[in-house]
């Protein structure tokens, strides 16, 4: 039986987790959610339920991988987890199709790089010139070229490909956002950018929806529940300490989250558009960057980096969505690697027509109920919190020492404490997460008004639900061990 691969190095495996985590969202979303939510102040709700929720979320994805060293499907079969086959299946089928429309954007994100090296947003009308490419045959090129690369990185095997490939993309990115960065805090007027990202409304801090957003921005950057962390963690050396490996990386994700800000509210203040911080659809970045750029002294230039970083962060992302499938193809199926990329290389490249297809050049793109918009909410937002948690249930009660695992080999431990935290509290404030969410997705579909007291009564529901269930277990597992004694 061929040994399963692991990473080579250190820092190449805390890059290829950083290439995991950083991507679309940290670039955009997090800017637009802090200008909404207080300023710094969302750094308060945010970084609290960084290191009390998602870091453990991140830290049961990497024991369960490395303590199974299967795939998603694979992984949940092995610890016997009630309903392991149906359960791991998602962990197959959800990243497939949100890599599907992510691998899409991602090809945008290409396209406007090499639009900006040629100037070409420069001679037109931005919305015009988006809608028209949107509208063109250059689309199928991009998102051909952008599907090619990832699957010819997953092709070629752990490190030679994904490692050494992460390892080139998020340290050039790193140094394109400090480049970025630095030219917009130089901009004559940048500081009024720059105060209103750093200076607190406080009062937006006791807003539960504020609360809500900083943990489904952190979900979704982290990449959990995506069966990402989960392959990657089965990578794991058994030497590596996840403890210590994980708060890194999570350090590191939200290190290009804040550089981000720095780089849009400077820029933006400083050139008269503070209406950009306003605007959260994906499709605007297409809009009104280049807007922005065309501003901007040597525009080009500047926007070409920042359209280059934030395709290596989206390509990143999109090669570890992609690898769970190509995992389970290799392991279940026997397929070589490189058979296994192109196969759902060809599948996802199909699986994305209907994104381009769908009509945006009318308008839909930026409308909440677009396909890419539904999609997102389904598999982004809903479904893939709930995978997370499963994730974490298997770790904190079904596998029988999830938390020694956790522990195993690491210099910096875990105290006891966290064993009760991560069964207890991590799985509420998930369950918070996924059901708000909900409630959410269904004042945009339905028009239902969801309020704050609304959302606090979904979080005392989930605390009861929890401790129902915790006290259950207790019940359950009292009488087994009686049972055993006799």
């Amino acid at each position: 039986m061929k040994q399963r691969e692991t990473w080579g190095t250190h820092i190449g495996m805390i890059l290829a987790m950083i290439g995991t985590e950083v991507g679309l969202g940290n670039i955009w979303r997090f800017p637009y959610l802090c200008g909404k939510y207080g300023g710094s102040a969302f750094l308060i709700p945010y970084l609290i339920l960084l290191f009390a929720v998602a870091i453990f979320a991140v830290m049961c994805e990497w024991t369960l991988g490395r303590f199974t060293r299967r795939n998603p499907l694979g992984a949940f079969e092995t610890i016997k987890f009630p309903q392991g086959t149906k359960v791991g299946v998602w962990g197959i089928i959800g990243p497939f199709f949100l890599y599907a429309y992510y691998i899409v954007v991602s090809s945008w994100v290409l396209f406007y790089a090499f639009a900006s090296l040629g100037r070409a947003y420069f001679k037109a009308d931005a919305e015009a010139f988006f809608v028209n490419f949107l509208s063109s045959p250059a689309i199928f090129l991009v998102h051909i070229v952008c599907v090619a690369i990832c699957s010819a990185i997953i092709g070629l095997g752990v490190r030679k490909g994904i490692e050494k490939a992460s390892k080139f993309m998020i340290s050039t990115l790193f140094i394109l956002l400090l480049i970025v960065v630095l030219r917009a805090i130089t901009l004559p007027g940048a500081s009024k950018g720059f105060e209103f990202y750093m200076h607190p409304r406080w009062q937006e801090m006791w807003n539960l929806e504020a609360w809500s957003a900083a943990l489904g921005q952190i979900f979704f950057t982290l990449s959990l529940g995506m069966g990402a962390m989960l392959i990657y963690g089965s990578y794991l050396k058994d030497k590596i300490g996840i403890p210590k490996n994980a708060l890194a990386c999570a350090l590191g994700n939200t290190s290009v989250s804040l550089l981000a800000g720095f780089a849009l509210f400077p820029a933006t203040f400083a050139l008269g558009m503070e209406e950009v911080v306003h605007k959260e659809s994906i499709g605007l970045t297409f809009i009104v960057l280049p807007k922005l750029f065309v501003r901007m002294p040597l525009g080009w230039f500047f926007g070409f980096l920042f359209f280059l970083l934030l395709l290596f962060g989206a390509l990143s992302s999109a090669v570890s969505i992609q690898e769970p499938s190509v995992a389970w193809l290799i392991e279940e199926r026997k397929w070589s690697r490189k058979k296994a990329a192109l196969f759902t290389g060809i599948i996802l490249w199909l699986l994305g027509l209907p994104f381009i297809l769908n009509g945006w050049a009318k308008g839909g793109l930026g409308t909440k109920l677009s396909l890419l918009a539904k999609m997102d909410t389904i598999i982004g937002q809903l479904a893939l919190p709930l995978f997370s948690l499963l994730a974490v249930i298997a770790v904190g009660w079904v596998m029988k020492n999830g938390f020694g695992e956790i522990n195993k080999n690491a210099r910096y431990k875990l105290p006891l404490f966290f064993k009760h935290w991560i069964r207890l509290g991590v799985p509420l404030f998930i369950s918070f997460l996924f059901i708000s969410t909900l409630a959410k997705s269904i004042k945009e579909i339905f028009g239902f008004s969801v309020s704050e007291s609304t959302l606090l009564m979904t979080f005392i529901v989930c605390l009861i639900i929890w401790g129902g269930f915790a006290f259950l277990t207790r019940m359950a597992l009292r009488v087994e061990k009686e049972k055993e004694m006799l």
